[in-house]
């Protein structure tokens, strides 16, 4: 009785005026999902996907990177596909050709700061920092130079963790709000790459919070977001999820993509996602937190199907 109330509850959640999305894939361990770039070239243009978010290299080497031909074959099947470069800009990795190995000797870096507990080797930056801002266009200018459509830009929401939970709080090195200075940043970097590529998309991954200021919205192409309904093992609150689908309307009003990424594993949790996502007329993708699957992607509204097979029914089992 108690999940036949919540079902009902959750339900009727929705905010209206969201609709399906582009079908999509976000597979950044390339090499756990493929025998070589070959096969999965070939599984993408099997999978009939709009959009494909992958790393810069096929198995994060230097030597694996994806060249400009091999992108071309993804879009092989499908003309209008888009393949996104995923660009991580509020941390630092240590596997990325970027990354020094004495950073951690010694004196670090002045925007080098501590690794992030949740994800070995991902240290959190000053993102304001000159340096640090030349390193990520850099590493842009190659993303570029591959033939990718866009990037996908994670750890926007990087800001949070000098906030410390206070909104607003102000940057004492610039004396603007730290979401101000990640606004800037990211503005910066969308100057600099449709200098070199004019139709070069930017997609923005979380920091839904950002999307209030509509100056901001216009900088970007589209958005993606995590755990809208679900947060791990666990179902969102009414409040949370009320609070990312207000962030997504305003967004998507804007004419904005948006992409829902879920990683439920228990079929209790997919149901109430597929129930919620059906009340708000949302499609999402379902699929593993390690990105090493193709996933299911979850059409809402059936009448959107078509005949070549592109969105999938509601009805899915356990990716």
């Amino acid at each position: 009785m108690k999940i036949v109330k919540l079902l009902l509850c959750l339900f009727f959640i929705g905010v209206a005026g969201l609709c399906a999305g582009p079908s999509f894939a976000y597979i950044l361990q390339a090499d756990k999902f493929a025998k070589n770039k070959a096969d999965f070239i070939k599984k993408i243009n099997e999978s009939g996907r709009d959009f494909v978010i992958i790393d810069y290299s096929f198995d994060g080497s230097e030597n694996g990177i994806w060249q400009s031909k091999e992108l071309a074959a993804m879009k092989k099947a499908d003309k209008k596909r888009k393949i996104l470069a995923y660009l991580s800009i509020g941390e630092a990795e240590n596997y990325r050709p970027y990354w020094k190995a004495d950073w951690l000797k010694g004196k670090r870096p002045d925007f080098l700061l501590d690794e992030n507990p949740e994800w070995k080797g991902n240290y959190r930056v000053r993102y304001w920092n000159k340096r640090w801002q030349e390193i990520v266009m850099k590493y842009l200018d190659t993303i570029i130079q591959q033939g990718f459509d866009g990037v996908y830009l994670d750890i926007v929401d990087g800001y949070e963790y000098f906030e410390n939970g206070k909104d607003m709080c102000i940057n004492r090195e610039t004396q603007r709000p730290y979401r101000e200075d990640m606004k800037r940043f990211v503005a910066t970097l969308v100057r600099y790459a449709r200098r070199t590529s004019p139709r070069f998309l930017i997609f923005q991954q979380n920091a839904l919070a950002m999307l209030v200021d509509y100056a901001y919205l216009r900088l970007l192409d589209g958005i993606g977001a995590e755990d809208v309904f679900t947060d791990g093992n666990k179902f969102n609150s009414d409040r949370d999820m009320r609070e990312s689908l207000r962030y997504l309307k305003k967004a998507q009003s804007t004419g904005l993509k948006i992409m829902i990424v879920e990683y439920a594993k228990q079929a209790i949790l997919q149901e109430l996602i597929i129930k919620n996502a059906t009340a708000n007329r949302l499609d999402f993708l379902m699929t593993d937190r390690e990105l090493t699957k193709l996933g299911t992607f979850v059409t809402i509204n059936e009448s959107t199907l078509d005949k070549g097979g592109k969105r999938q029914s509601i009805y899915f089992s356990t990716p």
